[in-house]
């Protein structure tokens, strides 16, 4: 597969990036020719307090320049994407940022990093600077067998976090070093991806099987410990807490958790670049919630974003950080410590207080009797009703592929399968529906669809709908002449609020000629047959309303598919009439 990026050249791109930075944090200072970022009063900081340096290949951010400022980093460097950094570019920063009170050096546990940032530390102290070097290890997909050891992801950057804060107030070389530390030994980070990422100078990446994941995949798309068949979100993260918390698993049990009482930990879910705010929010939600199961686990701190990336990676790592005794709650005071930073969350999310995040919904008072439903429909009407009503959600359901592939190519895809949920909500209420009033019953199958899904498609039916049943409230539901008449008042009332019509591209193309023939004709079968008419007339016709009306006309035209919305609505009109003559 070949991946498209926003670039002008892969060769100029982690420059121009990082300019970009800077243009948006007047804080930070770039120096090109060394590939280094330094806060722009890196001078005044070196003399107050120990200083720290991290960086690494880019393709990560916001690591590691993103964490530039006070609090935490006083210089970063950028290698290219996925490649380490020269001892060159790294000496250069030591240089630009060292401190009279030390300066401590934080890599994450990749070869090439390690032995670069090492030959550089090893050059400054020959020189006399005062410089330590630390290499954080958190990943557990590896194992303790592996001669390499962990390969380090954000609990890196929470090691920068913490020993920042800590360099902020005065301490010693010695006592930040021991700070960060304690990351090495109290942290673990599980992650799973998707599919790979894909770097912007390579031509193809390979790609996991549309029903595989892959949990540990690398952040430069290195093995993981495990591959699996996709996984609900609840059921992916049971299996990620369950792997990080195992206290039996010799290879992989880093965490010491507390038997006799719960043990508090700072929690990191982290985007690794590729997913979507809407899920992102779902991980944290499953991962708390999985989370506040055992109870030997305290959730003291929690952050989710996007700390350390994979480019385009789409997937997500979860990382746990227990405090254990004093050295523990400083570490976590130090988290809330602010930092004056690109990214790092300005608002620490403490302690979560409450675990109930819902406002309950107001209770009907007891006393208050629900409304009588009035019959208005004699019975064989009201089984007939019956009918119609399940036919045609049967209807939609069985057409709902087709509807999609038409959506997905001329749409945004999600006109089937919100069609089927509502005709699934109602199937699953059927028993619920007051069939003795047709009226009644209508107005109730808009409030299902209101509750089941959103968007414009679901607001035109549900116009339509209470108009509806208002008007056989008026009309009565016992004739065809009834009907035809709340059908017209209905559309009328419709039309008030939407400009789209005949000739629109939109489910109106079938609409109106339904409710126009049923008016004039009295027959839902010619009425029906005006609906499909309406509707493969949409073929290639150009799109006036609706998310295909942004597409080029020729696009539209050379798909020559019909509208998917209105592909939706005849099929529920068929299974009208079906269930209404069968």
């Amino acid at each position: 597969m070949i991946s498209k990026h926003i670039i002008n050249d892969p060769k100029t791109l982690v420059e121009e990036s990082i300019q970009g930075l800077c243009y948006s944090n007047p804080h930070l200072r770039w120096v090109p020719e060394e590939k280094v970022v330094v806060c722009a009063d890196v001078e005044s900081i070196a003399q107050k307090q120990v200083t720290l340096i991290a960086g690494g290949g880019s393709g990560h951010e916001p690591g590691y320049a993103g964490y530039v400022g006070h609090g935490m980093l006083a210089g970063a460097v950028c290698g290219h994407v996925f490649a380490s950094p020269s001892a060159s570019q790294i000496t250069s920063v030591i240089d630009r940022v060292q401190s009279p009170h030390g300066t401590l050096v934080v890599v994450m546990n990749y070869t090439g990093d390690c032995l670069n940032f090492g030959l550089a530390v090893e050059r400054a102290k020959a020189r006399g600077v005062k410089v330590e070097m630390l290499i954080i290890g958190d990943d557990i997909s590896v194992g303790r067998s592996s001669k390499v050891g962990r390969r380090g992801m954000v609990a890196t950057v929470l090691a920068i976090k913490a020993a920042g804060a800590l360099a902020s107030q005065g301490a010693s070389l010695a006592e930040v070093r021991q700070t960060a530390e304690y990351v090495n030994h109290h942290a673990a980070t599980l992650g799973v991806a998707l599919d790979h990422c894909h770097v912007p100078e390579g031509s193809k990446t390979e790609r996991l099987p549309d029903n595989e994941i892959e949990l540990g995949m690398g952040i430069h798309n290195e093995p993981g410990c495990l591959k699996a068949k996709t996984l609900s979100a609840k059921d992916l993260v049971d299996k990620m807490i369950g792997l990080l918390v195992d206290q039996n698993d010799r290879e992989r049990s880093f965490l010491r958790l507390q038997q006799d009482k719960a043990t508090p930990i700072a929690l990191v879910v982290n985007n690794l670049g590729g997913i979507s705010n809407l899920e992102m929010n779902l991980m944290v939600k499953e991962v708390v919630e999985a989370l506040n199961k055992h109870p030997n686990l305290d959730i003291q701190r929690l952050y989710a974003g996007e700390f350390l990336t994979s480019l385009n990676m789409p997937g997500v790592s979860i990382t746990i950080l227990v405090s254990h005794g004093e050295s523990g709650e400083r570490f976590m005071s130090l988290l809330d410590e602010p930092a004056q930073v690109a990214y790092w969350p300005y608002s620490s999310k403490s302690a979560l207080l409450s675990r109930d995040t819902m406002i309950p919904s107001k209770s009907r008072p007891t006393d208050q009797k629900q409304p009588l439903v009035t019959r208005d429909t004699d019975p064989e009407v009201s089984k007939k009703l019956e009918s119609a009503i399940r036919a045609a959600a049967e209807a939609v359901i069985s057409a709902e592929p087709e509807i999609t592939r038409c959506d997905t190519v001329l749409g945004d895809g999600d006109c089937g399968t919100a069609l089927k949920a509502a005709a699934r909500a109602i199937l699953l209420t059927m028993s619920e529906l007051p069939l003795q009033s047709a009226s009644q019953t209508i107005i109730k199958i808009g409030e299902i669809i209101e509750n089941s899904i959103g968007g414009t498609s679901s607001a035109i039916y549900c116009i339509y709908l209470n108009a509806l049943g208002a008007s056989l409230a008026e009309y009565g539901s016992t004739s065809r002449v009834s009907w035809s008449k709340a059908a017209s008042r209905a559309l009328i009332s419709l039309q008030s609020y939407t400009a789209a019509r005949i000739g629109d591209r939109t489910l109106m193309d079938v609409l109106i000629p339904f409710v126009e023939t049923l008016s004039q004709e009295g027959d839902i079968r010619s009425a029906v047959d005006a609906a499909r008419q309406g509707c493969e007339a949409t073929h290639g016709m150009r799109a006036r309303m609706g998310r295909s009306s942004y597409l080029a006309e020729e696009e539209v035209r050379n798909a020559n598919l019909p509208d998917a919305g209105a592909l939706g609505l005849a099929a529920l009109l068929r299974g009208i009439e079906y269930g209404v003559t069968h």
